[in-house]
């Protein structure tokens, strides 16, 4: 993959296919702070099943991820759920079948899941596909790629177009849409 060359403004920064620097400043990586949490082993499979699959169980979870011991899966539930991110639910009529989703925070990682899937099937086709070939997320999932890239998009759109947002000043300050053009 070959990286396009970068034009340089006057102040001597970079722009191009790289952000310009964060308006405000932060103590701790936010990356590495979400890694902290989104990154422990297991996390982002369990996270996944509850995700794709309704009404995810714990067996289910377990029988779909081979080398996830119950210990493990019992501990990151309880970790996700006390995040925010999932949630157990216990039907009254049904007690014996409790089942894990996603609570209104733990829909925001819907864009993370569908980039790291749209990564893989792009560019690990040969180990996802049998033919090797890539494919997209429209391909992989035709009736649901709007669900899939709706979150997606609409995370996007919520950064993007927030009115106090970076971008968004900079959009209207630069109308041509051309960056580092104005400046």
């Amino acid at each position: 993959m070959t990286i396009p060359s970068s034009p340089v403004r006057s102040s001597g920064t970079v722009t191009g296919p790289y952000p310009e620097p964060p308006a405000v400043a932060w103590e701790v990586c936010p990356i590495e702070t979400t890694l902290g949490s989104l990154g422990r082993k297991w996390t982002i499979p369990i996270l996944r099943e509850v995700a794709f699959i309704p009404k995810a169980s714990f067996g289910l979870i377990r029988r779909r991820n081979p080398g996830l011991r119950q210990r493990t899966l019992s501990i990151r539930l309880r970790q996700l759920t006390a995040e925010g991110l999932i949630r157990r639910v216990v039907l009254p009529e049904d007690v014996r079948h409790p089942y894990y989703e996603l609570t209104e925070k733990g829909l925001e990682v819907w864009p993370i899941l569908t980039s790291l899937f749209q990564f893989g099937i792009r560019h690990h086709a040969g180990t996802v596909f049998a033919d090797g070939r890539p494919r997209d997320i429209q391909e992989v999932y035709p009736r649901d790629a709007a669900l899939m890239l709706g979150p997606l998009a609409a995370f996007a759109r919520t950064v993007r177009g927030a009115p106090n947002s970076p971008r968004a000043a900079r959009s209207r300050a630069a109308p041509t849409g051309r960056r580092g053009s104005s400046r």
